[in-house]
């Protein structure tokens, strides 16, 4: 009797020389049995590949690519683990890529080691090559042991040095203020006070009716600056925030949707508080987080989440507006430009509610392709647009399909604009019921979410369910700036 053991692909590094791409992988059998091999990459996959934050984590490659039909490109998954965490990152990948990975395939299954026991001439020849492939499958894993080790020595180097510097700084700088105490001293009362500002905290409050059970009147959602400290949660396990750098990069890890891997024991759940009421959820409070400007915002700290909502305005915008303000909460709207000019009076409705408001492009184009006039002038169009509707300025940019690089973030910065990007795809606009994206909701950690949804109709049919699963969880809801 035969059978074949599943070869497990991690992706170790990646190298450039010249006009030449690579990545460095292991592979692993079922037996332990692994080897290191270089897998060539075409210049485009390169650049979604070299954004993902490998450090001190397993990265398990998969040999497969779907399409997706909504956005038209292909796009495969990394598996990125460390310990117990684990988490899909999703990377749009070319053709070529795919061909390469399916002659990876190839390969593997013509490599396949197959244990027969059919005649004792080859119990004897499986077990005289028995010490010699052990011996090597051991040395095999002690050198990738050794190179992760390296890697991980090199980060906590790097991380030391850092600190070095920092505390000779500070040491330098007080050094520096206390040979200036006399002076100091010298400084008359009155401009020592003119001299202090204080900050107070900031609290902004955004008019949002809300339909409260048996009440007509509009009430307050009141929206406070968002606040760092881990609040205190019911949810079990924590989503990693993710590390970017500044080059190509899609969201579709894009974002980051998290799926438990066969044979995963699934999360215990957690006790569900008591039942939250209408009149309770319609005092919630809703987190502003102003984005920061020298990168992409991928995630929330743990005990956060979001709710943004793609491809609008249509004619579920008003819907889903509503679901939102009767719950007490509100949600993050990144409009296409072209479909604004064509519903006016639902971003109207929006902005007036205190949804947040944000531009994903005129025409829904990939952008990376196109000049840097025509990026600016994309953007711009689009902004000016959802302005005439009634927003008061645009600062919120997400790029179509997660596509963006250097340049195009360039073109976002000279329109004062920062970037937002997601961690949670539900993948509600390939959805058939809305118990397919409940589902979704259901098996990942909500905590540290940023969702990404549309404007569809099964979509509008979850949205109730959504908002009192995250409540019962004691999440807090956060909108953008």
């Amino acid at each position: 009797m035969a059978h074949n053991t599943i070869p497990m692909v991690e992706l170790l590094s990646l190298k450039q020389s010249s006009n030449r791409y690579q990545m460095e992988i292991a592979i692993t059998r079922g037996g332990g049995e692994a080897h290191i091999d270089w897998f060539e990459l075409d210049d485009f996959t390169y650049g979604q590949l070299s954004l993902l934050h490998m450090e001190d984590y397993r990265m398990r490659l998969s040999l497969y690519a779907k399409w997706d039909p909504y956005k038209r490109h292909y796009y495969s998954t990394i598996v990125r683990m460390k310990g117990t965490f684990q988490e899909t990152l999703y990377f749009i990948c070319s053709n070529t890529y795919i061909q390469g990975l399916s002659e990876l395939r190839k390969k593997l299954s013509e490599e396949q080691p197959v244990t027969a026991s059919s005649t004792p001439e080859a119990d004897q020849a499986v077990n005289s090559t028995a010490p010699a492939a052990e011996l090597m499958s051991k040395q095999l894993a002690k050198q990738l042991s050794r190179r992760r080790m390296l890697q991980r020595s090199h980060g906590l180097l790097w991380k030391a040095s850092l600190l070095s510097l920092v505390l000779l700084l500070a040491m330098m700088f007080r050094m520096q203020e206390l040979s200036f105490v006399d002076k100091l001293d010298a400084i008359n009362e009155h401009s020592s006070q003119s001299a202090r500002t204080s900050y107070p905290s900031m609290v902004v409050e955004a008019a949002v009716n809300v339909h409260a059970a048996g009440a007509g009147s509009a009430n307050k959602v009141q929206i406070e600056p968002f606040d760092t400290a881990v609040p205190q949660s019911g949810t079990s396990g924590a989503a990693k925030p993710d590390s970017k750098t500044d080059d190509v990069q899609t969201g579709e890890q894009q974002p980051s949707k998290e799926q438990p891997s066969a044979g995963e024991k699934q999360p215990a759940k957690t006790e569900e508080p008591p039942k939250q009421t209408k009149e309770a959820a319609s005092n919630a409070s809703v987190q502003l987080q102003e984005l920061k400007s020298d990168g992409y915002t991928y995630s929330l700290p743990k005990g956060y989440v979001a709710l943004t909502f793609d491809d609008g305005p249509s004619a579920y915008t008003k819907q889903i507006v509503d679901i939102l303000k009767d719950n007490g909460i509100a949600g993050t709207f990144l409009f296409i430009g072209k479909n604004a000019s064509r519903h006016q009076e639902e971003v109207r409705y929006a902005v007036e509610q205190g949804m947040s408001v944000g531009n994903h492009s005129w025409d829904h184009s990939k952008l990376t392709k196109l000049s840097d006039k025509s990026k600016l002038a994309n953007i711009a169009q689009t902004n000016e647009e959802l302005i005439s509707n009634g927003a008061e300025q645009v600062t919120l940019f997400r790029p179509p399909y997660g596509l963006i690089n250097s340049a195009l973030a360039a073109q976002v910065k000279k329109q004062n604009m920062k970037v937002l990007m997601w961690n949670r795809d539900p993948e509600d606009w390939n959805a058939d019921t809305r118990d397919e994206i409940l589902d979704y909701f259901e098996k990942v950690n909500p905590s540290g979410g940023i969702y990404v949804l549309h404007e569809k109709k099964h979509t509008v049919e979850a949205l109730p369910a959504i908002i009192e699963y995250l409540n019962k969880k004691k999440l807090k809801f956060v909108i953008f700036k």
